[in-house]
C-alpha cells in the first residue's frame, strides 16, 4: 500500500508511458480537447502597430491639422503622419508612422481652421497628452510569429480555441481519446427498478459514460459479471480498449475475486492499495495483453475518490496532460484524521469556508452529491480556519 500523493504520480507515469496518437480537428470541434503538441503563433499579433481605441492619432503638438480617417481593417499607410496633424483613429485602425500617440475620443475638441479642422485637447485631457506610444498597441506585443501560445498538454479551453484562431490556426492536432471499457462485478448488483432486499442498485453505468468522457476517455463498451472467479477472468479478457475500468472485488473477502483473476492473467500489479480512506482497496495493473486495468472498490463513495484520484491522474498521463493540479480551500469547522492515512471529505462551500457535507460513509453518495468539492486531509486532521488542499472534480 503505497501513499496517496505517490499513488497520483506513479498513476501519471504510468499513462505517460503508455503511446498516443494524435488527429488535426477544426477550431469547432477542438473543445476539451487536448493538444497533442506545442502551438505556435502563425502571425504578429497585433499584425500592425494599431489604436487601443477610438481617438485620433497625433504627431507633434496640439492644435493640430485633421487628415482622413483611419478604420479598422484598413490596408497600414505608406505616407507618415507630419507633425502638427492628426488623423481620426477608430479601435484596431493601423497607426501611421510618425504617430506620437492616440488621443482618446473624449479628450479632444474640434473646432474650424482657416483651412480644415483642427484638433485640440480639452480639460478631461492630462498636460502632455497622449504621451509618445500611448493607447497603441505595438506590431507582435502579444505574440510574435513562431512563438509557441500554448504548450503540449493543454486542455483546449474556449479562450484557447479562441487564441488559437487569432494566431492563425484552423485545425490543431490532439490526442486521440483513448478508448475505455468499464466493468460491473458484483451479484448483488441490480441495473434497473427496485432492488430487492440484499441487492444494490448500479450506481455506475448511468454516469460513467458522460463522467469518463469529460475527463477525455472515449466509452466504449459496459459488461457485469456476477462474484465468480472464471467469469471474472472472462470479462477481463473480453474486451480490447486499452483502459479497462472495473468496480467492486478489490478486497480480499470470500467474493472478492480481481486479485486472483489478474494473478491467473498474468497481470502485473502497479499500485496494489493506496493509503486512503475511503478507496484503500484501489489497484492499478498492466495485463499481460499490454492493456491497463483500474481496479475500484464497489462502495460507491469509495470508487469515486479512487476515480478522482488514481484515475484522473492516470487519464492525464494518457492523454499527454500535465498531472492534475490540487486546490487550496480554507476550513469552516475541524475535520478529525486519527490514522495514518489521507483522507477524503467532501465539502460545501460556506461563507467561511469549507463545511464538510453529511452522509459520507464508504457505501454512500448523499455527501458526494451534494458537495462542491472533496479536501485531502492529512494523517492527524486539520483544523479550521487551516487551509486544505483539494481534488480537482471534473464535473
Amino acid at each position: 500500500m503505497i501513499d496517496w500523493f505517490d499513488a497520483r504520480t506513479l498513476a501519471h507515469d504510468t499513462g505517460l508511458a503508455v503511446a498516443r496518437t494524435a488527429e488535426s480537428v477544426p477550431l469547432a470541434d477542438a473543445a476539451g480537447r487536448t493538444l497533442a503538441g506545442a502551438l505556435h503563433s502563425l502571425v504578429p499579433l497585433p499584425g500592425c502597430s494599431s489604436s487601443a481605441m477610438d481617438g485620433w492619432a497625433v504627431a507633434g503638438d496640439a492644435p493640430w491639422r485633421l487628415g482622413a480617417p483611419i478604420f479598422a481593417g484598413d490596408a497600414p499607410g505608406l505616407d507618415p503622419l507630419l507633425p502638427g496633424t492628426a488623423r481620426a483613429i477608430a479601435t484596431g485602425g493601423p497607426v501611421p508612422h510618425g504617430t506620437r500617440g492616440v488621443l482618446r475620443s473624449e479628450h479632444g475638441t474640434t473646432r474650424p481652421g482657416p483651412e480644415t479642422l483642427l484638433l485640440e485637447t480639452n480639460g478631461r485631457a492630462k498636460p502632455g497628452e497622449p504621451r509618445d506610444g500611448e493607447n497603441i498597441r505595438l506590431r507582435g506585443e502579444e505574440t510574435g510569429v513562431e512563438e509557441r501560445v500554448l504548450a503540449a498538454g493543454s486542455i483546449l479551453t474556449p479562450p484557447r480555441i479562441a487564441l488559437a484562431a487569432v494566431t492563425g490556426h484552423d485545425l490543431v492536432d490532439v490526442t486521440v481519446p483513448p478508448a475505455v471499457d468499464v466493468l460491473l462485478l458484483g451479484t448483488e448488483v441490480v441495473g434497473s427498478g427496485l432492488p430487492r432486499p440484499g441487492e444494490v442498485r448500479d450506481a455506475y453505468s448511468p454516469q460513467f459514460p458522460a463522467l469518463l468522457g469529460s475527463m477525455g476517455l472515449r466509452f466504449e463498451d459496459l459488461r457485469r459479471a456476477p462474484d465468480d472467479l472464471d467469469a471474472t477472468v472472462d470479462a477481463i479478457q473480453a474486451g480490447d480498449s486499452p483502459l479497462l475500468i472495473s468496480t467492486g472485488g478489490t478486497a480480499r473477502g470470500p467474493a472478492d475475486h480481481v486479485r486472483a483473476a489478474l494473478d491467473r492473467l498474468g497481470a502485473t500489479l502497479v499500485i496494489d492499495g493506496v493509503n486512503m480512506r475511503p478507496g484503500h482497496p484501489i489497484m492499478l495493473a498492466r495485463l499481460a495483453d499490454g492493456r491497463l486495468m483500474l481496479c475500484l472498490p464497489g462502495n460507491p463513495l469509495a470508487a469515486m475518490v479512487g476515480l478522482l484520484s488514481v484515475g484522473a491522474s492516470l487519464v492525464d498521463g494518457l492523454l499527454g496532460r500535465p498531472l492534475g493540479r490540487l486546490g487550496h480551500v480554507p476550513l469552516a469547522a475541524d475535520v478529525a484524521n486519527l490514522g495514518t492515512h489521507t483522507r477524503l471529505v467532501a465539502y460545501r462551500h460556506g461563507d467561511e469556508g469549507a463545511v464538510p457535507t453529511p452522509h459520507q460513509a464508504s457505501g454512500m453518495l448523499r455527501g458526494l452529491a451534494e458537495a462542491d468539492g472533496v479536501a485531502v486531509i492529512p494523517p492527524g486532521g486539520a483544523i479550521a480556519p487551516n487551509v486544505v488542499r483539494t481534488l480537482p472534480l471534473p464535473w
